[in-house]
């Protein structure tokens, strides 16, 4: 079984993606690292900066299409990446998806620590990025609510989020 994360940059794909992986003893896949991987380069913002953003979509909707299709993987997805094409569909098709919701305020909470290593919000100050975080997940939600799984993270521990996704593993 796959078992997709989905949800706004910040909100713990990769963190809760990994635990639920250990403590179901699945394998874990973060997909922007897939996408590095194709590209031939250490980091998501190295390729925006020297391919652009619409070749990382279309390198991570090839990164996609060729995940395995056989086994139990828990997959990481980019912030973006269910919102371009067909991608949430196609998602949606391979396996459960897990939107990890959280509040704008939340995520700009969270992202203010890390604005350096990611290309979308470097540089924004607090009141910036607060305007990004509320403008860009409304314009998401849309895709982030077809989820198969909805998951409200505010003020959540990751701990706990994984430890109520442990269910969706033992439904092979």
């Amino acid at each position: 079984m796959l078992i997709f994360l989905v949800g706004f940059m910040g909100c713990g794909k990769s963190t809760v993606a990994r635990g639920l992986s250990q403590l179901s003893d699945y394998d874990f896949i973060d997909l922007d690292q897939r996408v590095c991987q194709l590209a031939s380069t250490q980091s998501v913002a190295e390729i925006f900066a020297t391919l652009g953003e619409a070749e990382f979509r279309r390198l991570e909707r090839v990164a996609i299409e060729t995940l395995p299709r056989e086994g139990n993987v828990v997959v990481a997805t980019g912030g973006g990446a269910p919102c371009y094409g067909d991608n949430m569909e196609l998602l949606n098709s391979m396996g459960k998806t897990v939107y990890l919701k959280m509040s704008p305020l939340a995520l700009r909470d969270r992202l203010l620590h890390v604005r350096i290593v990611r290309p979308k919000i470097v540089g924004l100050g607090p009141e910036e990025l607060l305007d990004y975080v509320t403008a860009t997940l409304t314009e998401r939600e849309p895709f982030y609510g077809r989820a198969s799984v909805v998951v409200d993270c505010d003020n959540i521990p990751s701990r706990t989020i994984i430890s109520r996704l442990r269910y969706l593993t033992k439904s092979r």
